[in-house]
């Protein structure tokens, strides 16, 4: 996630970002040699430092109040955070985002997440607040019901049989369990469909004791933000499942759809959506392969048009500037000029080629 950053949400710096490199701590703190100057009351000179790890925030509290949706971290302690997160130095709230403002959807996602993994009755207490007062009467009488069905069950006799574990129903066909070798703690990994399911697996989990690590991906939210990723490069693009989970097919528009010059560029596109979408293991595109080779984009996606002359070829803008080989454009330099388009090179190595539908003397390409 080479773009994320860090937004000041709140205090006297409101509106203050800054950029995040991998691997590296980044200080917080009001003290003149600090990453992140915040002069607010309450800011202590080194309150805290965060390290972007891939797609995740990793905080660590180096101070006291300190809050992560409401929920105080001791001194001393580290948690990560997902795109869209939110936390709290005294007053002034800070925010992980990966470089545009994250949409309510990928922040409600954060925080349910977040508490579901260290504060999974105060997620459930939230979830029950919304609940309205007319549902909490069913809610009071289900239970009711089952002790009853219960009792008369039990006047029946019936041979015994193998208690079966919650994670066994299909909902959780996807869940799998092992044990970390080195800390012994029990690990949950997998896919459920729906944020409830992902509540139901995580109490079933810490219910049992022990130390518990819950990386479960919802395939509800994965197609949410995954939907809002694609929106940056299609217009009106489809989405199903693909053939396990982890895996989403898109159906993409017409040509005049596509947003910008990268958008042809599906094996790029599925690479930073597999780093913005956690659980994502691959995105495919209906009729067109994700192959490393080169990408084959017109060339009035960049406003340009290929002009010839019985002595050289060049490119140009609507403003009527030239480019000729070896002149640096938005997505590369270029590398050659033929007569029916342009091959650039990006500062990565990838190699674009522009495609013109017709040269310059009315010859089709």
């Amino acid at each position: 996630m080479t773009d994320a950053r860090l937004f000041v949400a709140s205090g006297l710096h409101a509106g203050a970002s800054i950029a995040l490199t991998a691997d590296r701590d980044l200080q917080i703190g009001s003290a003149a040699d600090a990453d992140l100057i915040l002069l607010d009351t309450g800011i202590a000179p080194h309150h805290a430092s965060v390290r972007l790890h891939g797609n995740r925030l990793e905080l660590h509290a180096a101070h006291a109040d300190i809050a992560v949706f409401g929920q105080a971290l001791k001194v001393g302690a580290r948690t990560q955070l997902r795109h869209g997160a939110t936390f709290r130095l005294g007053e002034t709230a800070l925010q992980f985002s990966n470089g545009a403002p994250p949409t309510e959807q990928a922040m409600k996602s954060a925080e349910s997440a977040w508490l579901l993994a260290h504060a999974p009755f105060t997620w459930l207490r939230r979830k029950c607040a919304r609940i309205p007062r007319y549902q909490w009467l069913a809610i009071a009488v289900v239970p009711l019901g089952c002790a009853l069905l219960y009792s008369l069950n039990n006047l029946v006799p019936r041979p015994s049989e193998k208690r079966s574990s919650p994670l066994d129903e299909p909902a959780f066909r996807n869940v799998r369990q092992r044990t970390d070798q080195t800390t012994g703690a029990r690990v949950y990994e997998g896919y459920v469909q729906t944020a409830a399911d992902l509540g139901a697996v995580s109490l079933v989990a810490r219910a049992r004791g022990g130390a518990v690590r819950v990386r479960v991906a919802v395939i509800d939210s994965m197609r949410e933000q995954l939907s809002d990723f694609l929106d940056k490069y299609y217009r009106g693009v489809r989405l199903r499942a693909g053939e396990r989970p982890g895996v989403f097919v898109a159906t993409l528009p017409a040509a005049d759809a596509y947003l910008q010059p990268e958008s042809w560029d599906y094996a790029r596109v599925d690479r930073l959506a597999q780093g913005q979408v956690d659980g994502l293991e691959a995105l495919r595109f209906d009729g067109h392969e994700n192959n490393s080779g080169p990408v084959r984009v017109p060339l009035e996606a960049l406003g340009l048009n290929l002009l010839n002359s019985p002595h050289a070829a060049w490119l140009a803008d609507q403003q009527g500037a030239r480019y000729f080989a070896g002149a640096h454009l938005s997505i590369g330099r270029i590398e050659r000029i033929d007569p029916c388009g342009a091959s650039v090179i990006r500062d990565d190595g990838s190699i674009y080629v522009l495609i013109a539908q017709r040269t310059s003397f009315g010859k089709s390409c």
